[in-house]
C-alpha cells in the first residue's frame, strides 16, 4: 500500500522522536486530565488509579511478544502500523461515556500497539548507530521527555480553545494517524534492518541473552525503579498539586509536567554526549554515572512530597527531571553493552514485563492512600517513590563492582 523511500539514519532517528512524542502525550493526557474526567464520568480515586495501573498491566501481558516480535520482521514496518492503530484507538477514546468504556480504550487498545514501539525503535536505532549509539538513544529519550512536559500545556490550551477534555483524545489521535501514514511511505532504513530480521533468534537464546546476564538483570532492577516512580508522578503528581495549592487542572499539570520533563530534555541531551565521551577511556562509566543520578533523585520526591510552596516544589521536580534525564540516557545503553544486537529488543520485550507489573502498583498504590487519607495520603505516597531508589541504588552498585567485567568478556568470547 505504502512504497517507502530509503532514508538515512538521522532521517529514520528524526521520525522515531516524533512518533515518539505522540505515544508521549497519548499516554500523558490521561494523568493531566484527572480532574475534568473523574468529574464528568463520577469516578472514585481508585477508580482512576485503575486506569493507570491498566496501562502498565496490559503493557507487561503484551511487550514479551512484541519484543519478539521487533527481532523478527521488519521493524520500519512494524512501527508504522501501530502508530497508525494506536492512534486511532486514542481518538476513539474521545468518545468513551464510563468507567469500562475508558478502560477499554486507554488502558487496553491504545496499549497494545504500543507495546510494539519501545523496544524495536530502540533497537533499530542500535543497529544503525555505532559511535553515536547514545547519544541517537538520549535524542530519542529525549522526545519522550518533551511528550511529558508539552502534554500540560497542550491539554491547558485544548481545555480552553474546546472547552472539553474529548478534544485532546481526538485532536492528538488525528496527529498520530497522519505521523504514522508518513513514516511507512518516507522511512525506510534499508538493508541493515532487513538482515537484523531475516536472522529470526529462537526465543531460548533471546530468553538467555538477557536472563543469563547478571549486569543486564541488575540494570532491569534499576530501570523497573525509574518506571515505578515515573508511573506514580505522571499519574498523579498533577491532581496533587492542583488539590494542595488549589491550582486549576491546566495550571498544575503545566507545572509537574514542564519543571520535571523539560529538566530532564536537557540533561539527557548533555548525558549522552558526555558518555560518549568518556565510555571509550572509561567503560564502567555510564554505570557509575547511573548510579550517581540515584543518589539525586532520592530526596527530591520527598521534597515535591512535603515542599511547602510552589517554588519548592518546582525545584524538586526540575532536579528530580534533572536526575531522571541523565539516567535515562544510558537506561537501554547500559543493557545493549553487554547484550548482543541480535536479542536487543527481545531483552527490553522482557524488561518491560516486570517493569510493567512492578510499575502499575504505584498509581492504584496512590491512589488508594489518597482515598483514604486525602492530600496527606499523595504526600506519603510522593515519599515512598523517593525510597524505592534504594533498591537501584543497591542493584547498579554491585553491577559496577562486581559483574560488569565478567560480563563484558562473555560478550567478546561470543
Amino acid at each position: 500500500m505504502f512504497k517507502a523511500r530509503h532514508t538515512n539514519k538521522w532521517t529514520i532517528l528524526a521520525f522515531l522522536c516524533g512518533l515518539f512524542l505522540v505515544y508521549t502525550v497519548d499516554r500523558a493526557i490521561l494523568g493531566v486530565l484527572a480532574i475534568p474526567i473523574q468529574d464528568e464520568l463520577k469516578l472514585t480515586d481508585v477508580q482512576f488509579g485503575l486506569l493507570s495501573s491498566g496501562i502498565f498491566w496490559t503493557y507487561a501481558l503484551v511487550v514479551p511478544f512484541a519484543g519478539l516480535v521487533g527481532d523478527r520482521f521488519d521493524r520500519r514496518r512494524l512501527i508504522g502500523w501501530a502508530a497508525i492503530f494506536w492512534s486511532v484507538m486514542t481518538l476513539c477514546a474521545g468518545f468513551a461515556n464510563c468507567f469500562a468504556t475508558l478502560f477499554l480504550l486507554v488502558s487496553v487498545a491504545v496499549v497494545v500497539p504500543q507495546t510494539l514501539y519501545s523496544p524495536t525503535a530502540n533497537a533499530l536505532i542500535s543497529e544503525y548507530h555505532k559511535e553515536t549509539r547514545t547519544l541517537a538513544l538520549s535524542c530519542h529519550q529525549a522526545a519522550y521527555y518533551t511528550g511529558w512536559f508539552v502534554s500540560g500545556a497542550a491539554v491547558a490550551a485544548v481545555l480552553a480553545f474546546c472547552g472539553s477534555w474529548r478534544w485532546t483524545y481526538f485532536i492528538f489521535g488525528g496527529v498520530g494517524i497522519v505521523l504514522g501514514a508518513a513514516f511507512l511511505i518516507c522511512g525506510s532504513p534499508g538493508k541493515s534492518d532487513r538482515a537484523a530480521s531475516a536472522a529470526k533468534p529462537p526465543v531460548s537464546a533471546s530468553l538467555k541473552a538477557f536472563f543469563g546476564c547478571p549486569t543486564a538483570l541488575l540494570c532491569a532492577f534499576a530501570y523497573i525503579v525509574e518506571v515505578f516512580v515515573g508511573y506514580g508522578y505522571s499519574a498523579w503528581g498533577p491532581k496533587f498539586i492542583a488539590k494542595k495549592f488549589g491550582l486549576t487542572p491546566g495550571a498544575a499539570g503545566t507545572g509537574v509536567m514542564f519543571w520535571h520533563y523539560a529538566a530532564a530534555f536537557a540533561a539527557i541531551l548533555a548525558s549522552g554526549w558526555l558518555t560518549d565521551r568518556f565510555i571509550r577511556r572509561y567503560p564502567r562509566f555510564r554505570l557509575a554515572f547511573m548510579l550517581a543520578t540515584q543518589f539525586v533523585a532520592a530526596p527530591m520526591l520527598v521534597l515535591f512530597a512535603f515542599g511547602p510552596t510552589l517554588a519548592s516544589v518546582w525545584t524538586a521536580a526540575a532536579v528530580f527531571g534533572l536526575s531522571r534525564g541523565a539516567y535515562g540516557a544510558n537506561q537501554f545503553a547500559a543493557i545493549f553493552d553487554v547484550v548482543d544486537s541480535r536479542y536487543r529488543a527481545g531483552a527490553l520485550g522482557f524488561l518491560n514485563v516486570f517493569a510493567g507489573l512492578i510499575g502499575s502498583l504505584a498509581p492504584i498504590g496512590i491512589g488508594c492512600l489518597s482515598q483514604k487519607y486525602g492530600n496527606q495520603g499523595f504526600e506519603w505516597g510522593f515519599a515512598a517513590l523517593g525510597g524505592s531508589f534504594a533498591v537501584a541504588i543497591v542493584a547498579l552498585m554491585v553491577a559496577h563492582f562486581v559483574t560488569y567485567g565478567r560480563d563484558m568478556e562473555r560478550k567478546m568470547r561470543s
